[in-house]
């Protein structure tokens, strides 16, 4: 649940004036995390710690997650959405995707896998079970002489240093609705609940707790500002320091959730097969067009298959034509 050796150099470096960041929910928004980045302008012994959540429903979690295992700038703590994740790790050390998560966010992330691999299945396959296997090695909270930082909250009910991933990485209400300080010596900085809900703050900022603790500083901070909700989306940074704090809206190019009903990046819509979302096209060209990357999808329009000597091939692919024929389906896929 902790890792001593990284407290311990953590606070060295609060106590050497070097810059301590902390920052909400990454959520899969690769663009805009590097944008927050550049607006830090981190030094080399100054840290950034990502409060969980790095992956699902943005467009590049995978991308993230490369970015964060190649900068030793950057601290992770694990996420409800990590926790999940890493559930597609068998017993027997093979990836079966995990259906709960698949539901809640999985798949964006796991069709930045697959494009990162440029489709070779085996290799994304090799690259997600590697960074599965260090997300689950990260810690659940880092505990400093004035700080707690943590994704979701505690359990004001139950001691601090007895409370697990379902306190540390699911509590909702129960935790910030509490009114008194869970630890009157520290702030604890928390991610996981967007700040509209959390502190009743305005879309895009932070929130703070309505008490102090004993040092005079914040009960809490909740830094998930909502990197993709609808009144004013981005990531946000504090300096623990100062208490500054840097925003970054959500790149334009990152706004997938601008699309009605869209409840996750439509990352694995690739390879062409997006056309199929656009069948009622007039324009011959056009058409065309959505054509030709349907056939190096490997996907045949239903109109096309007299083009085709169904007879000579394969068996499974004659019955799959035999299906799409029943159901009137007008997409056929191919061998």
């Amino acid at each position: 649940m902790r890792d001593p050796s990284l407290e311990a150099d953590l606070q060295a470096r609060i106590e050497d004036g070097h810059k301590i960041y902390v920052m909400g929910d990454i959520h899969g928004h690769l663009a805009t995390f590097r944008a927050l980045l550049h607006r830090l302008d981190l030094g080399p012994e100054d840290r950034l710690i990502c409060l969980g959540d790095m992956i699902d429903r943005g467009t590049d979690s995978a991308g993230v997650i490369k970015l964060i295992r190649s900068d030793s700038r950057i601290i992770c703590i694990k996420g409800n959405h990590e926790q999940m994740a890493i559930q597609s790790i068998t017993e027997e050390e093979t990836v079966e995707l995990y259906q709960p998560w698949m539901q809640r966010g999985g798949k964006s992330t796991w069709g930045s896998y697959i494009i990162r691999a440029d489709g070779d299945l085996y290799q994304a396959k090799r690259t997600f079970y590697s960074d599965a296997k260090w997300m689950d090695n990260l810690p659940t909270q880092i505990v400093l002489d004035n700080w707690r930082f943590v994704h979701a909250g505690y359990d004001p009910r139950m001691p601090l240093d007895s409370q697990g991933e379902k306190e540390l990485l699911w509590i909702r209400k129960i935790w910030y609705n509490h009114e008194t300080p869970v630890d009157p010596q520290r702030t604890i900085i928390f991610g996981h609940t967007t700040t509209t809900k959390v502190g009743k703050a305005n879309g895009g900022d932070i929130a703070h707790s309505t008490f102090d603790n004993e040092l005079g500083k914040p009960a809490w901070i909740a830094m998930d500002i909502g990197a993709y909700n609808h009144v004013s989306p981005g990531l946000a940074a504090i300096d623990i320091k100062t208490f500054q704090v840097v925003k970054q809206a959500t790149l334009r190019s990152e706004r997938w959730f601008d699309v009605p009903d869209c409840r996750e990046a439509k990352i694995g819509a690739h390879f062409g097969l997006d056309i199929l979302r656009s069948s009622h096209r007039k324009e011959a060209v056009s058409a065309l067009r959505a054509k030709r990357k349907l056939k190096m999808a490997g996907v045949v329009l239903q109109e096309d298959l007299d083009d085709y000597d169904v007879e000579s091939m394969p068996r499974h692919v004659m019955f799959a034509s035999s299906e799409v024929k029943e159901s009137n389906n007008r997409v056929w896929h191919g061998p």
